[in-house]
């Protein structure tokens, strides 16, 4: 079965999508992922599209007359069927190969539907909710039936219609936040509402994802690394919380989250891409290359 995965975060400016960009590669090589077994990778950020820009694939999508609002309009018919060869199915050859801009051999290991956003066109809430749903259930029976590794969708924040749907259909949420004190309260309203409203709530895991983390300091004399790390994890053993399976591996004095990589401050690189080609420049590059793979690890079991 296919892993289905969002990255998510509650509001913009997490670097949820440099966050999915650095991942995909480690997870495609643990899922051995393959042009008969791909990644599909969705840029649900349909608002915004940021994936498709740093793919630089948003010229594509331009011109292509189809894009991820135009699959969620469900503007095409496609069946769930098993096919002979995967690359002959209408829906699937949508999708553009991004391997080799990911740093992996086989191009066609990731395949990528990202937005036209050229045209601003915004799908409203209401009217649309029921058929994104319908849409995103037989994708997932697509998925199944075709050996697809894994869907991954490079969510949309808050309570966009397509942030409630990548959320909705994933198994697994990386729930990307800045160590900050406004992120950690709206990231945990965010939880404790979503633990209260949604029924399927307990059948997802969230991985709890502290994101662009810097060096330790001190303010009267109280490390700020140790005090976010009791501050989250008093949060996680809430009581409104407790239905919820959050991974808090990524909550530790040791190595918080993902660091700041400075690299990522003035243009956004894979880092697995830049190990391959012997690029990586810095300490902190290199630990962010370990933090990127022990997420892909997780997000794989």
């Amino acid at each position: 079965m296919a892993i289905f995965t969002s990255f998510f975060s509650y509001k913009g400016g997490a670097g949820r999508s440099t966050t999915c960009l650095n991942t995909i590669p480690f997870l495609a090589k643990e899922l051995e992922a393959h042009a008969k077994s791909p990644i599909l990778l969705l840029d649900m950020d349909i608002e915004s599209a940021g994936m498709t820009y740093l793919l630089n694939k948003h010229e594509h999508f331009h011109k292509a007359g189809f894009d991820v609002k135009s699959f969620l309009k469900d503007e095409i018919n496609w069946t769930t069927s098993q096919v002979s060869n995967l690359s002959d199915h209408i829906l699937y050859k949508k999708f553009v190969p991004v391997g080799k801009l990911l740093g992996l051999e086989d191009d066609y290991a990731v395949m990528f539907l990202g937005v036209n956003d050229d045209a601003r066109v915004k799908l409203g809430k209401a009217e649309t909710s029921l058929k994104i749903a319908g849409v995103m259930s037989k994708f997932n029976q697509f998925a199944a039936n075709n050996n697809i590794r894994a869907i991954v969708m490079d969510s949309a924040a808050g309570d966009q219609v397509s942030a409630e749907h990548s959320i909705k259909n994933s198994e697994k949420v990386v729930f990307c936040m800045r160590p900050t004190h406004q992120f950690r309260i709206g990231t945990f309203n965010y939880l404790s509402y979503f633990s209260q409203n949604n029924k399927s709530a307990d059948e997802k895991e969230f991985i709890l994802l502290p994101t662009v983390v810097p060096n330790d300091v001190k303010i009267n004399g109280v490390s700020q690394l140790q005090r976010t790390v009791d501050d989250i994890n008093d949060r996680v053993n809430a009581k409104e919380l407790r239905p919820l399976d959050i991974n808090t591996h990524f909550i530790n004095k040791d190595a918080l989250g993902i660091n700041e990589i400075t690299r990522f401050k003035w243009r956004e690189d894979v880092l697995f891409k830049l190990e391959a080609e012997n690029k990586l420049e810095n300490d902190d590059e290199i630990e962010g290359l370990k933090r990127y793979q022990a997420l892909a690890k997780a997000i794989a079991r």
